[in-house]
């Protein structure tokens, strides 16, 4: 690859979509980095608005929803490992992307010319490559339906412009650039080398050409969608739950018996029943928590500012605490899976902390009206 700078301002148009087009995706597809920073409320001040707006209507509301568990603890190992994998790949890509962009700039400086060694020798791209597995394992970590989508479309986006940067290097250096990429592949280091590397930089000149490249996006963001919600249907099969009429009990903890033990303990209280029968509403979510479990993305610490995941595996398994919520759905008529499949957000109603070892309600609090960042969408699972 050339030593010209990444975001290039002397450069053609494409050039200029790089820097707007990662930093849409910076705001959508890593809102778990500004989430856990200290800037999270500024963040959601602006951010937090425009996921409300999205919820609004039952045509976009689906967009804020979660693919993928983030709070919950499943049967299933491999969905366990998400977060890490998650991890992994943001540290790697990030490395790959600061080291190849150091080579870049480096040449540049020195005024070397082509940069072909180091990562380059791997991929013609690499910082393309870094920054794609970057926001992968973003994506794992924050799976909302928008941030795959917007995925997805920086991932074309990066094919554009890689083309585009492909042909001012021809145009710059000629045939040695052409010899460097027949034998190095576009973007992926591990693939064979590159092949038919002309169409590969093709410039997308007429307008069925156009028009294809954009139906093959458009295609690439539905097959994404079908996988994510397969993937959602996957995640509520191995979740602790249990359904019942017009509610839906979850439980982000891997919980057997004390999920119904703890419910029925809750429902069969008179104070809670007649509560829940002031508010009369329908559908609800129960969340049920082990006493010693903290998440953030659940409004129930009422006492305390106790904020982030605490979730200890040696939990008491005799004490629990629920919280009980009015569903925000479109839906409302749902029943079973189908109130966490519509649900875009909760409005807490009720705290109940209960003993099912003494079958019996300990306390019966008023929740947070919200989450410790403020009205926005949180996962539910």
């Amino acid at each position: 690859m050339t030593a010209m700078p990444l975001f290039d301002p002397s450069g053609d148009h494409a050039n200029r979509l790089i820097p707007a087009g990662w930093l849409f995706y910076l705001a959508i597809g890593l809102e778990i980095l500004f989430m856990i920073s200290p800037a999270a409320g500024y963040f959601y001040a602006l951010y937090g608005p425009a996921l409300n707006l999205l919820d609004r209507w039952a045509v976009t509301a689906w967009l804020t929803q979660f693919f993928l568990p983030h709070i919950s603890t499943t049967r299933s190992a491999v969905l366990n490992a998400l977060p890490c994998i998650g991890g992994f790949c943001v540290l790697v890509g990030a490395a790959w992307f600061l080291i190849a962009a150091a080579q870049l700039y480096w040449s540049k400086f020195r005024r070397l010319g082509p940069v072909t060694t180091g990562l380059y020798r791997l991929s013609r791209h690499p910082q393309y490559c870094g920054l794609a597995l970057l926001g992968l394992g973003a994506l794992l970590l924050w799976p909302r339906f928008l941030a795959l989508i917007a995925y997805v479309l920086m991932l074309f986006l990066y094919r554009f412009l890689a083309a585009a940067e492909e042909r001012r290097c021809e145009q710059r250096f000629g045939d040695s650039y052409r010899d460097y990429r027949t034998r190095t592949r576009i973007t992926w280091p591990l693939a064979s080398a590159g092949t038919e590397p002309a169409k590969e930089a093709a410039v997308p000149g007429s307008p069925w050409r156009v028009r294809s490249q954009a139906g093959l996006t458009m295609i690439a963001v539905v097959v994404s969608v079908v996988v994510a919600v397969g993937l959602r249907e996957y995640t509520l099969s191995q979740l602790s739950a249990h359904y019942d009429k017009h509610t839906a009990v979850l439980s982000p903890a891997p919980l057997d018996g004390e999920l119904l033990a703890a419910y029925r303990a809750a429902v069969e209280d008179g104070r809670v029943r007649q509560l829940l029968a002031d508010a009369g509403t329908n559908p609800l979510l129960v969340h049920v928590l082990p006493e010693d479990w903290h998440l953030a993305d659940l409004p129930m610490e009422t006492g305390s500012e106790h904020g982030g995941h605490d979730t200890p595996a040696d939990f008491d398994r005799r004490r629990y605490k629920l919280l009980f919520s009015r569903a925000r759905t479109h839906l409302p008529e749902s029943v079973g899976k189908a109130i966490v499949r519509s649900a875009y957000g909760i409005d807490p109603l009720i705290l109940v902390r209960v003993d099912i070892e003494a079958r019996r309600v300990t306390a019966v609090e008023k929740p947070p009206t919200h989450v410790r960042w403020g009205d926005i969408p949180s996962p539910l699972f």
